[in-house]
């Protein structure tokens, strides 16, 4: 309920599509923590396609496989990261807490 009310989704969404890739300079990296599935969903997203939407097509490739569809703002860097065994038995909320982090390309 509180993140309809609030916009959160929107916010989130705005801040990660048009913000982001215009504040964070080349080779600068994008670290985002969320505590929701909703919110990894909406980062995951921005990192690996350069947008919140789902995108039927995902990758645009020539005949010989190269990416040929338009400029990506972000690479991710390593996989996810999740609170440990060790973190969550500690603070039990820690449980759903995503951590991603992406380096911004060159355009």
């Amino acid at each position: 309920l509180r993140i309809v009310v609030n916009n959160e989704d929107g916010v989130l969404g705005r801040v990660l599509e048009d913000a982001c890739p215009t504040l964070i300079c080349p080779g600068g990296r994008l670290v985002v923590m969320s505590y929701h599935s909703m919110e990894d969903r909406a980062t995951k997203r921005i990192m690996r396609d350069g947008s919140i939407h789902k995108n039927r097509q995902r990758d645009e490739r020539d005949i010989y496989g190269n990416y040929s569809g338009p400029p990506k703002p972000f690479k991710p860097v390593g996989k996810k990261c999740k609170a440990t065994e060790e973190e969550v038995n500690q603070n039990p909320r820690a449980r759903s807490a995503v951590l991603r982090v992406a380096e911004r390309l060159e355009q």
